[in-house]
């Protein structure tokens, strides 16, 4: 898929595989500055480590011109973009940063967050998304719609969406996803067990 995808969201999920084996998936969705989503790789691979997220971000990296990578805070894909050549901006998902902090916390980073947001800069990975249009910060705050897609693809046991194959999937979100789902990932498919 070509396109003018700047923000990639980033996710790995720990699958089963046929014949009682396990793997991790590692999806890739794209946003380009205009709100257009697309799934942009699907990655199947033994464990969520280094090298398989640098070989992630180099194939995406050859076919689009990534500004920021949003992602859970996993320390394999923040060494394998320390490592590589890559110039592109983190954002920790804050969703799973506010998990991780007590509810008086969470109130003041919620005030933190508010106040960078009134007065967008570049900051840390946890402002990054302010480097994006305004519009687009609820998506890129967190890798919730890579979450949800990895999710979706483990608990149906395929790689088809709720509603079926001739119907998008419940959530707006999902629904660019279908052309993965039914056309691009039919192996992926297969080899998670139900």
């Amino acid at each position: 898929m070509r396109g003018d995808f700047k923000y990639v969201v980033v996710d790995g999920k720990y699958v089963k595989l046929r014949g009682g084996r396990r793997g991790v998936l590692l999806i890739a969705l794209g946003l380009t500055d205009h709100g257009v989503r697309a799934v942009l790789d699907v990655v199947l691979t033994r464990e969520e480590d280094v090298v398989s997220y640098w070989d992630l971000l180099v194939r995406l990296w050859r076919r689009y011109n990534l500004t920021l990578v949003v992602a859970d805070g996993v320390k394999a894909l923040d060494t394998a973009i320390s490592r590589s050549w890559i110039q592109v901006a983190r954002q920790t998902c804050l969703v799973h940063l506010k998990r991780r902090v007590d509810r008086r916390v969470r109130v003041l980073l919620d005030l933190l967050l508010s106040l960078a947001e009134s007065v967008p800069t570049r900051g840390s990975p946890l402002l990054s998304y302010l480097l994006a249009p305004r519009e687009l910060w609820p998506l890129l705050r967190s890798n919730n719609l890579a979450e949800s897609f990895n999710s979706l693809l483990e608990s149906s046991g395929s790689a088809t969406p709720p509603g079926g194959p001739d119907r998008p999937g419940h959530s707006p979100q999902l629904q660019p996803l279908d052309l993965l789902s039914h056309h691009c990932n039919n192996i992926t498919g297969f080899l998670i067990s139900s």
